[in-house]
């Protein structure tokens, strides 16, 4: 598989470069990763032990007068590490890939090695700002597209955001806003060009809400009211009357009318084809959705939202927004990126996963996309 990560300087490519991609496949996975990232290597082998057998580091080099860089030639690709069990081969992640693989002057070989990666059991994860840069040809066989970008609308510097995309036009399907660990940081260099550590220059005309003077004001507001209603309840000179023990006449208790909890509403079948939901007998297919966390009057909460369409008998006829399905009386739980759960009145719609509809000549149309 071809992936491809997206962002600007500074957007957390490397980031997420190392944290969700190196260290699954070498620490987890033991699979071999040939890189021209700028990794610490000595701290690797502080962190996980070992580790650095399965790391290789690649680094642009002169023939004459001529800099080659790492990956532009097919030569750079012929590794023949080899996972025992599964046969898998190497991870390539090659930073700034528009260097090795430019627009224009790619070598053929290099094309007709990434046509049929597949062979080799390889993987390729091509990092750059912009895929306009790189060769069409190879652009073309990205399968799916990371694009990282600094949070800075939320006046903060330690979270970005990162979304997945369907290849390179295809639609967003997952949106999460990412917090920076520090532990990552020392096992990579995010500034090659000084030795030292680089902090950049944060947007200065982007403040935090709790920096805003409408929430000081509102908080501030809060604490006189608190401090108003708590001196109202304490104040006052004059004792408080004391009041003489009355004994009162026993009265047994009388069994009083409790009425009935009405119980939630269940779905029924209604109308000639005896429908259990709205759309029973189509097809729901999971086309978009984005889940992440947003700050909401100051408070970080979870946000979904999504479109599915409905087809019948392998045909879209309508596309619906989960609003649309929240309003209908659906309800909807997210299981994954591509998978969510939907139920309608207690009764188990199944799983809505992300795929196309297919048109089943076999028998009469039913919820396929559905799995129950």
């Amino acid at each position: 598989m071809i992936n491809l990560l997206l962002g600007n300087p500074g957007g957390g490519k490397s980031y997420e470069s190392v944290a969700f991609h190196i260290i699954p496949a070498v620490i987890e996975r033991k699979r071999k990763v040939v890189t021209n990232l700028p990794l610490c290597l000595d701290m690797w082998e502080q962190y996980f032990p070992g580790s650095t057998k399965l790391i290789e580091i690649r680094a642009p080099y002169k023939v004459g007068d001529k800099l080659v860089q790492p990956f532009s030639r097919a030569e750079d690709y012929q590794d023949d590490w080899k996972d025992s069990d599964t046969q898998v081969g190497c991870l390539y992640i090659i930073d700034e890939c528009h260097k090795s693989l430019p627009r224009q002057g790619t070598p053929v070989s290099v094309e007709e090695w990434y046509a049929e990666h597949r062979h080799t059991g390889s993987d390729v994860l091509l990092i750059t700002q912009s895929y306009g840069k790189i060769n069409p040809a190879i652009r073309d066989l990205v399968q799916v597209v990371y694009r990282c970008k600094k949070a800075v609308a939320f006046g903060s510097s330690d979270r970005y955001i990162r979304k997945v995309q369907d290849g390179i036009r295809g639609e967003v399907v997952n949106t999460s806003i990412r917090e920076y660990e520090k532990k990552y940081f020392p096992l990579y260099k995010s500034h090659t060009k000084s030795d030292s550590a680089v902090q950049e220059a944060f947007a200065s005309d982007i403040v935090p809400i709790w920096k805003r003077w409408p929430f000081r004001g509102a908080a501030i507001c809060a604490v006189l009211f608190v401090g108003m209603v708590a001196y109202n309840l304490t104040s006052g000179d004059d004792p408080a009357p004391q009041v003489e023990p009355v004994q009162a006449a026993y009265t047994p208790p009388q069994p009083a009318h409790q009425p009935a909890k009405e119980p939630p509403p269940q779905a029924t079948p209604r109308g000639p084809e005896k429908k259990m939901h709205p759309f029973d007998g189509s097809t729901m297919h999971l086309q978009a959705m984005v889940y992440g966390h947003r700050y909401r009057d100051g408070v970080e909460v979870e946000y979904l939202s999504g479109y599915v369409t409905i087809a019948q008998n392998g045909q879209p006829i309508r596309r619906v927004s989960f609003q649309d399905l929240w309003d209908t009386g659906y309800e909807i739980v997210r299981l994954s990126a591509s998978a969510i759960s939907v139920t309608y009145k207690g009764y188990d719609v199944g799983y809505v996963v992300a795929d196309l509809p297919a048109v089943d000549l076999g028998k009469a149309p039913t919820t396929a996309a559905i799995a129950k």
